[in-house]
């Protein structure tokens, strides 16, 4: 498409591509393989990528406050004049008049966005209205309205709603990835995040990347984790005491123990302490676990205090008095442990031959074992 050099006006394109998988097709959009081009007539004197470099430094600071990097007075000064900056730069753009409404209604849609990190959800909703009545087919707007449903429920319907009425798609797509993930529902959490992120800048990988690794890991689950549990399902150090928090909130492996009720974390910690399913008889709850942390107790939680099980392997290598694991030693607390997760393939190897005993633990590789060892017969 030529434009005239004469137009005082500067031409922002922006191609987006439509590729919603087939779980979200039936449900979102039928356009596969679609591509369309949006253009903004960006007036004289305006940068035409200034709106693309808003929105991702929006991305950006929801990503921060999404990881919780809260708590430093330094880091939320920081952000806060970050967001100023950005409203600023907003309500010039907006003074400046344009014959494009989807332009304005962008620029509408950011202030929402920025006003909603801000915490304030009236202005966002005004900010929306003020969008919607320049153009009502607005990606972003649609998000942030999302945003501001109730309850998770209404936040998947109203995203599956509006991606039949945007000119674009992919960021509905990854925000209908939280949405489903914020429901528990894994599986298509998953297809929706790996349909969008592939085609979007990567502050949004930045931002929706933990929970598509969550949703990856638990695809498998038949039950979604509690939203306490949801907490330790990450990639960070798992403590010790976050083992058994997992283990009771999302198993019933250990009711031969509790008796099916449920013990507060303090208590299910020393009782498990004096039971020794832990290695350091003197360790501190909030430790972070290790790979032999994580097989002796899940060693302890399948062979449920029978002796003859829990100590088998020693029983069965005493005549030799060595390991077929060269960094697991015959006669170490975590023997058994460690040769009855790997034959029972809970957890494994990590490079064939070694255990790597000391090798720390996530909350999403625990989790990962213990469903195979609460499965355990």
């Amino acid at each position: 498409m030529l434009i005239p050099a004469s137009r005082a006006t500067r031409v922002l394109r922006l191609s987006i591509a439509c590729m919603l998988g087939a779980v979200l097709l039936a449900q979102m959009m039928s356009c596969a393989s679609l591509q369309r081009d949006v253009f903004y007539d960006a007036p004289a004197g305006e940068d035409p990528v200034e709106l693309s470099v808003i929105e991702l430094d929006l991305v950006r600071l929801r990503a921060e406050q999404g990881a919780g990097l809260r708590g430093s007075g330094q880091a939320d000064a920081s952000r806060a004049t970050r967001l100023e900056a950005i409203r600023n730069r907003l309500t010039r753009l907006a003074s400046v008049s344009s014959s494009d409404s989807r332009r304005t209604a962008r620029i509408m849609a950011l202030s929402a966005e920025a006003a909603l990190l801000s915490g304030d959800k009236s202005q966002a909703a005004r900010q929306l209205e003020r969008s919607a009545s320049f153009y009502g087919g607005d990606e972003l707007a649609a998000i942030v309205a999302s945003r501001l449903k109730k309850a998770p429920d209404e936040r998947l319907e109203y995203l599956k709603g509006a991606s039949r009425l945007v000119d674009e798609g992919q960021r509905i797509g990854a925000e209908l990835g939280s949405a489903y993930y914020a429901l528990g529902r894994m599986r298509e959490a998953l297809a929706a995040f790996d349909a969008a992120l592939p085609g979007l800048a990567e502050e949004y990988t930045l931002l929706y990347g933990d929970e598509r690794t969550r949703a990856y890991a638990l695809r498998d689950a038949e039950v979604a984790p509690s939203t306490g549990s949801l907490a330790l399902l990450t990639a960070e150090p798992l403590s010790l005491l976050g083992m058994a928090v997992l283990a009771q909130s999302e198993t019933n492996a250990m009711d031969w123990m509790t008796g099916g009720a449920t013990w507060a974390p303090g208590v299910l910690f020393d009782r498990l302490m004096a039971s020794r399913w832990y290695l350091d008889t003197g360790a501190q709850a909030m430790v972070a676990s290790t790979r032999k942390d994580a097989a002796l107790f899940l060693w302890s939680m399948m062979s449920r205090a029978d002796t003859r099980l829990a100590t088998r392997y020693s029983t069965r290598y005493a005549s030799r008095g060595t390991s077929p694991v060269p960094d697991v030693p015959y006669g170490s607390p975590y023997f058994d442990a460690a040769l009855g997760l790997v034959e029972e393939d809970v957890m494994s190897l990590v490079d064939g031959k070694n255990f790597n005993p000391d090798g720390p633990v996530s909350g999403l590789d625990f989790y990962g074992w213990l469903q195979l060892a609460a499965a355990w017969r």
